[in-house]
């Protein structure tokens, strides 16, 4: 079962191309405040939510399969944030990583889903199931998540460096 066409749909997409916005500074290498990391994450988060509520029939297997993909990507982030080169300005709260795909990955990933739930809504037209889209959300929505975090922690842990936003 599809729900109509509503609000909820077309403020994933947007909530979905905000998120990706604000990571591909990160992504690109830029200095960037240490607070930002948090933004992608927490973007993501809201719509993997957003697309867990539009799941009807939800039942345990439902929400064990969005939990366990919310784990998976926590895991593989968490992994990834402590990999990542990273320079630290503790003085300013600036920082820089190196440049690389992940993170955009990621969130034009939650762009296409949130796109798929849309189109589907559109046309009344059941594509991927509801279930199917919310735990692929939560998957990435995992791994930006615990990205964030683990590079977060880590700028506490890193030597200074002098960096200046442009």
């Amino acid at each position: 079962m599809i729900a109509p066409l509503s609000l909820s749909n077309l403020i994933t997409v947007v909530l979905a191309v905000i998120c990706l916005s604000t990571i591909l500074p990160q992504a690109r290498g830029n200095v960037v405040k240490i607070w930002r990391l948090a933004m992608p994450a927490c973007l993501a988060m809201v719509v993997a939510f957003i697309l867990l509520a539009s799941v009807f029939d939800a039942d345990l297997a439902t929400d064990a399969e969005w939990l366990g993909a919310l784990l998976v990507g926590a895991v593989a982030g968490r992994m990834r944030g402590w990999a990542l080169a990273m320079e630290v300005d503790q003085a300013s709260g600036l920082m820089r990583q190196r440049r690389s795909a992940d993170g955009t990955i990621a969130a034009s990933a939650l762009v296409l889903l949130a796109l798929v739930d849309f189109a589907s809504a559109a046309l009344r037209e059941l594509w991927i199931d509801p279930q199917h889209l919310a735990a692929a959300a939560a998957l990435f929505a995992g791994f930006l998540g615990s990205r964030a975090l683990a590079m977060a922690v880590r700028t506490t842990r890193l030597p200074h460096h002098e960096l200046h936003t442009a």
